[in-house]
């Protein structure tokens, strides 16, 4: 994997077959018609886990949505939220993807003035065990050592579901916290644990390993979110124009997955370095659902349940202070507007906004 990821103006008209000399003609041309100044172009320095991808990025590079839409994108890695969210702290970046939702929350409750406005995936994330472990419910957890990765979304959406169900998380299970969710993975193929929480980084490794995924953390609780689109309030709230800029493009990427999921895996192969089955399997076949949408009531559930399992001392923070979801909302509305004809803009997204960002928008 490459360390720095810089989109380039050639490599993106490199892509579709154009020379390098045609591609700055037409790259002024495009960047004409969408009414953005070629000289006042900027660049979004976007952290990423290489890990787990990026898949709406790498579609609005490859299509040139960022450069239509007036910025361009750098990618820069991070493989764990602790880095990224340092980096997005100090300045280094500018947005944050797919670094979960519990991290920018606690780091909020430690003084970070961050901010979520937009999402990335929610869901997708296994449990697994052994072949002969049989799942009905959360009662099959009950008695057995549940090797988890502390702070991680599926950690906390498995401790919260088992709250909510009324299971005491010390009485009823042996859990094993580790540091990192490959170590969880190993206890269950050593047959440590019984039972792995899992990422969806660590997906094909259980798969690979004979295990069996005996659910996902949608199927304990759908509401949950995991990546969202993080940001220093500062930069959010100096950069509108450009934030929704960001938004548009992503969104029309998210439109492009759901409507050539075939082209969508071998960009994603592409960028992973990953054969086209495994990446067909990562993208497509792990239950999950990428959005773009902010999801907001999950994550004020996210950080309801973080304060239920005494992982973070909220104070007097109020959440919403911490979630923009209007942005999104004028991002949508512009899109709407300039492609009418899109059903998935006007109606799947539109209906989805209004759904799951109810309590935000008091509904």
């Amino acid at each position: 994997m490459t360390v720095l990821l810089a989109f380039s103006l050639a490599a993106s008209m490199a892509a579709c077959g154009s020379k390098k000399e045609e591609s700055d003609t037409a790259s002024e041309e495009t960047q004409a018609e969408a009414g953005a100044d070629p000289e006042e172009i900027r660049t979004i320095k976007v952290g990423s886990n290489p890990g787990t991808g990026n898949i709406f990025g790498y579609i609005a590079m490859d299509k040139g949505f960022d450069q239509e839409e007036g910025y361009e994108t750098e990618l820069i890695p991070f493989d764990n939220s602790t880095d990224a969210l340092n980096a997005l702290q100090t300045g280094k970046i500018d947005v944050g993807v797919n670094f979960g939702t519990a991290a920018p929350l606690t780091f909020i409750t430690q003084g970070a003035d961050f901010t979520i406005f937009g999402g990335y995936v929610s869901g997708g994330m296994p449990l697994y065990a052994g072949k002969d472990f049989e799942y009905t419910d959360l009662s099959s957890f009950t008695g057995k050592n549940i090797a988890t990765a502390r702070m991680y979304t599926p950690d906390i959406i498995w401790r919260g579901a088992m709250l909510d169900g009324g299971y005491d998380l010390e009485a009823d299970v042996n859990i094993m916290e580790f540091k990192k969710p490959a170590e969880a993975l190993a206890a269950v193929k050593s047959g440590q644990a019984d039972v792995g929480v899992g990422t969806n980084s660590t997906y094909l490794g259980a798969i690979e390993s004979g295990l069996q995924i005996v659910c996902w953390t949608n199927d304990l609780d759908p509401e949950a979110v995991c990546c969202r689109q993080v940001a220093g309030t500062t930069w959010i709230n100096e950069n509108p124009e450009l934030v929704v800029s960001y938004l548009k493009s992503l969104i029309r990427a998210e439109e492009v997955f759901y409507e050539d999921p075939d082209y969508a895996v071998t960009i994603f192969a592409k960028n992973m370095e990953l054969d086209e089955e495994s990446a067909k399997t990562l993208l497509l076949e792990t239950n999950q659902e990428l959005w773009l949408d902010p999801k907001s009531n999950g994550v004020q559930a996210m950080w309801q349940t973080l304060q239920d399992l005494e992982y973070v001392e909220a104070g007097n923070i109020e959440v919403n202070d911490h979630i923009n979801v209007d942005l999104y909302k004028q991002a949508l509305d512009e899109l709407i507007e300039e492609y009418p004809d899109s059903e998935y803009f006007s109606k799947t997204l539109a209906e989805r906004y209004e759904s799951n960002n109810s309590n935000i928008l008091g509904k």
